[in-house]
């Protein structure tokens, strides 16, 4: 791998590389009721970057999600996926995501078998086990309220999360512990609420110990850790302290924090603990602010786009709607071609879908384009050199783009917007007949959807 270029560097690259051609690929949108009379026929009919856009209401239904398949709830506080005690709410998928919902009453709320789905602005609540179960792999877990599941909030089997966290989470009142780690589970734990659970606010298994508990506040359980848990360096990470909620419990279930609250700052490098609004208000689409308060930038304009806009709305029609005002002068740059990303802009580690710390920089220039020009969606395509075995390198290059998709979800960006696809060594830009070229081919795509 080569070495970075310098910031500098870096930020000239990403402004001047354009690729000639330009990929062209439709995304479905999907709407439940309306095209489905249900969730699950809904995504029995969807394909890698649908969207799958859910109306207000309580919805009886068992579901399993499809890979790389968007399943949006128009508010999480009403828009109810009710589960009968009939097993899991949610049977997850790869690369899919899960936003805006209730997600009660199943015998677990959401099931990740080796999988790694984005679960994002939801409650999850009143499940019979656990709210959330992984086995093997970590789902991205941001920005939820896991409360009074019978159990435990989280339950991590065998756990390993190299590139995904438990981050900005209220997991609260749960019947046990709100984060269980068994067996071999390593995962980072960080920025999160958790308070009143009955017995731990975190335990952990004799061979978890290496999971790492940063910047949360742990406050109110009948015992903030167990004896695998506690330890002098985690008690100095953390923070137990009284969050201040908005308004918690039912039916407000608004748990943002007060201005004054000792949460704010006081996570991983001054970041709030507990729900990030910001984040709430770049994913989910919301009638009325939803889970903790924040208006959405979407509104429910986007929903009233495919059911007709609702006897509240004031949304301005098609025929009166007026075009944004140009950029100004300071704004970042728009991607309306290819950006082609070698390693000297976004590196991972050897033979692995790990993002490498020299990346970020690129990357969040990247982010900063997409949050201004809200209306761009983009492929990320990972692609890879001619070196060893065809299905390796395609699932290779997939997870290389997954993990980038994932760090501009990590930094707000609507993942309604982004689609991961792997190519392999199918379409080379340079010739594998030299270790330049072959580095040249080992490249990351961001590629605009028309």
């Amino acid at each position: 791998m080569r070495i970075m270029r310098t910031k500098r560097q870096a930020r000239v690259a990403v402004l001047v590389l354009l690729a000639a051609v330009v990929c062209v690929w439709a995304q479905k949108r999907i709407t439940v009721p309306g095209s489905f009379p249900t969730i699950q026929a809904a995504l029995n009919e969807a394909v890698e970057g649908d969207t799958v856009y859910v109306r207000n209401g309580t919805y009886y239904e068992n579901i399993t999600l499809v890979d790389d398949v968007v399943l949006l709830g128009q508010d999480k506080k009403s828009t109810i996926i009710d589960g009968r005690r009939r097993g899991p709410v949610i049977t997850a998928a790869d690369g899919a995501v899960i936003s805006g919902f209730t997600i009660q009453n199943g015998r677990t709320g959401i099931l990740c078998k080796n999988t790694r789905p984005i679960i994002m602005n939801n409650i999850i609540m009143d499940n019979k086990g656990t709210g959330i179960h992984a086995l093997v792999s970590l789902p991205e877990i941001v920005n939820n309220v896991v409360y009074r599941n019978e159990w435990t909030g989280i339950f991590l089997e065998s756990v390993r999360g190299t590139r995904t966290s438990i981050n900005h989470n209220v997991i609260m009142e749960n019947g046990y512990s709100g984060i269980f780690g068994a067996g071999r589970t390593e995962v980072l734990v960080r920025n999160n609420i958790l308070t009143g659970n009955k017995q731990y606010g975190i335990f952990l298994g004799p061979d978890a110990r290496k999971t790492r508990i940063i910047g949360n506040n742990i406050y109110a359980n009948r015992l903030p850790f167990n004896d695998n848990a506690d330890n002098q360096t985690i008690r100095q990470q953390n923070i137990s302290a009284d969050p201040q909620f908005v308004g918690a419990g039912y039916p407000r279930h608004n748990y943002t924090v007060k201005s004054g609250s000792p949460t704010k700052g006081r996570g991983e490098e001054g970041a709030d603990i507990g729900l990030n609004e910001s984040m709430t208000v770049a994913v989910a689409p919301s009638s009325g602010g939803g889970l903790g308060g924040a208006a959405s930038s979407s509104s429910s304009s986007e929903f009233d786009q495919f059911f007709g806009p609702s006897s509240s709305s004031s949304s301005p029609s098609q025929d009166t709607y007026a075009p944004p005002p140009p950029p100004a002068s300071n704004a970042p740059m728009s991607i309306n071609t290819t950006l082609v990303l070698t390693e000297n802009e976004v590196n991972f580690g050897y033979m692995s879908a790990d993002l490498t710390p020299s990346s970020y920089f690129v990357l969040d220039e990247i982010v900063r384009s997409l949050a201004y020009y809200t209306n761009v969606r983009v492929e990320i395509a990972g692609h890879t050199d001619n070196q060893g075995d065809e299905n390796f390198n395609r699932t290779l290059s997939l997870n290389r783009a997954r993990a980038v998709l994932n760090y501009f979800v990590s930094k707000g960006i609507d993942r309604g917007r982004l689609v991961a696809r792997g190519y392999g060594m199918e379409r080379p830009i340079a010739s594998n007949e030299t270790y330049d070229g072959q580095a040249t081919n080992r490249r990351v795509e961001v590629v605009p959807i028309r």
